[in-house]
């Protein structure tokens, strides 16, 4: 059996009992909590809520008037805040019918603290028609890449039930993930797995095998676009235009999101000409009656794909604009030097003479600051990168002292080195390239850069059978087909259908980049999030 290689299809699927309950009325309304609304937000569109006959949705902070007459469907996250405002609304006697689905299973004092107060209201409880519990404790951002905004034990939870698989759960022995692993573990002793579902190895890795992927700057598409704009939930705000990029809307999205920036620029190139041609097509065939039926089928389609292109270009455009002001080429290659040990000197940053722009540049200082500390890059050569940065924001600071402290606490750490040994990324010379971003972009950040620990760990778990033995060592593996901790072979990980990779202190759509290409060598499905999806300014303002 095949492993499902969609999460948006997987949460959709999940989701349909919810949006299109078996009841037979011709319309009605949603209601959700903001957390619900995330994982509605990257996954449906309001034209798919109108085919479901959702012909209004609300979250539950909005003010709404009284629509008696009306099936209300309530999706919430079972916590109190949101319980009580659900309890508000029966108050105000806002709907007819009432279904109540909560995201994860709800604790049995707040469904007695539901149902005392709702009994307290007449004719409430005649309204409630059902009352449902699911598992949807994760946000779907792609196909292969997930967000599970904190609630790491549910959410993974919720993919394994989703997917519908047998887990192995892979985590390192003393370390801080181990306490996860085993809620996590717990909960799915309680389950009896179908032998028919295909394996997923589902490793949880400490953040602290690799904070340089956090940190580093990136060369792709989406990694640049989430580093200077922002990505939240699949949307994009640039110039009060929020745009979506969600990718079963968004093919172009999906296709270029994690290419190198000019290979992505050169896919929105092609199709906008191939945009161009099929219009030059339709425009001929409006010329004859027998042709202009079958055009006009054609436009609302092409008006969504110049849409989609369109979109893209203005994003490309200002992302090229910002990363030749602030030099992020250069940036790559000193971040790319410092992981290969190369000596850098002064003249290897571009300084500029305009101090607004040298200040815009604060962030990414520091950015290679911290790579220099975390890789023991000389200290005479930090020091002098350190005094021409002449880093001014109290912030950034604050947050490169704590990296200081933090090295130098971990420098004796014999764990720690374990760690590195193991999961160390492999060293690779790279060429010079990028000379200038808008003048010749092919040269731009095309080659990819040094291995990260994750995929380093990958190799020696699914290529190298001699590592096996040393990663026994480090790695525990519960298996829950046989709902006990088991022996960790290199025939067993090779009948695994795919790999679910989870970093809880953090992950980030520069490692979401090679570990999606790292997928197409081993043929296997590869699917990765964490608690949090980070840029590298955010991720750094957690060491404040």
């Amino acid at each position: 059996m095949q492993i499902n290689t969609s999460l948006i299809q997987a949460q959709r699927d999940a989701l349909i009992p919810i949006l299109k309950p078996e009841i037979r009325i011709p319309w009605k309304i949603l209601c959700y909590d903001s957390y619900c609304e995330k994982r509605l937000s990257t996954i449906y569109r309001v034209g798919d809520l109108r085919e479901m006959c959702i012909t209004l949705h609300f979250n539950l902070d909005q003010n709404r008037e009284r629509l008696h007459g009306v099936t209300a469907i309530y999706f919430i996250q079972p916590l109190q805040s949101s319980i009580e405002k659900l309890v508000e609304d029966f108050n105000r006697d806002l709907y007819s019918e009432v279904y109540i689905n909560f995201s994860s299973p709800i604790e049995n004092n707040l469904l007695e603290m539901m149902a005392k107060e709702i009994s307290k209201i007449s004719g409430a409880v005649q309204k409630i028609q059902k009352v449902y519990e699911h598992n949807l404790d994760f946000v779907a951002l792609n196909h292969n890449f997930f967000n599970l905004e904190n609630q790491v034990v549910t959410g993974l939870f919720s993919i394994i039930m989703a997917l519908k698989v047998q887990p192995l759960i892979l985590f390192q022995k003393n370390s801080k993930i181990e306490q996860i692993a085993k809620e996590l573990i717990e909960k799915l002793k309680q389950l009896e797995f179908n032998s028919d579902y295909p394996l997923l190895a589902i490793i949880l890795p400490d953040r602290d095998i690799d904070l340089n992927t956090l940190i580093m700057h990136s060369n792709t598409y989406g990694a640049l676009l989430h580093d200077t704009l922002n990505i939240k939930y699949n949307k994009v705000k640039l110039d009060d235009q929020v745009y979506d990029l969600s990718p079963q809307y968004d093919n172009l999205w999906l296709q270029a999101c994690n290419m190198a920036l000019p290979e992505a620029i050169d896919k929105i190139d092609n199709e906008l000409n191939d945009w161009n041609s099929q219009y030059q097509q339709v425009s001929q065939q409006n010329q004859e009656i027998s042709s202009a039926l079958n055009a006009i089928d054609l436009v609302p389609q092409m008006n969504q794909q110049k849409k989609m292109v369109d979109s893209h270009i203005n994003l490309a455009k200002q992302l090229t604009q910002i990363a030749k002001q602030k030099s992020l080429d250069k940036f790559y290659q000193l971040g790319q030097s410092i992981l290969q040990n190369d000596t850098l000197t002064i003249n290897d940053y571009p300084q500029s003479e305009d101090n607004q722009i040298e200040q815009s540049k604060e962030i990414d200082k520091l950015r290679l600051l911290i790579l220099m500390l975390l890789n023991n890059y000389n200290q005479q050569e930090f020091k002098k990168f350190e005094q021409i940065f002449q880093i001014k924001n109290e912030k950034y600071l604050n947050i490169l002292s704590n990296f200081k402290q933090r090295v130098a606490s971990n420098q004796n750490n014999k764990q720690q080195s374990v760690y590195k040994s193991l999961f160390a990324a492999i060293t690779s010379k790279m060429p010079n390239s990028g000379k200038g971003l808008l003048k010749n972009v092919q040269n731009f950040l095309l080659q990819r850069g040094k291995k990260s620990a994750i995929v380093q760990m990958l190799e020696n778990l699914f290529l190298n059978e001699l590592k096996i033995d040393e990663l026994q060592s480090i790695l525990t593996m519960y298996d829950s087909r046989v709902k006990n901790i088991s022996r960790l072979e290199f025939g067993l990980l090779s009948t695994i259908k795919g790999i679910l990779i989870c970093f809880t202190e953090g992950a980030c759509y520069n490692e979401y980049a090679e570990l999606s290409d790292f997928a197409k060598s081993i043929n296997k499905v590869i699917i990765y999030g964490g608690n949090k999806i980070y840029n590298a300014e955010e991720f750094l303002t957690q060491f404040q």
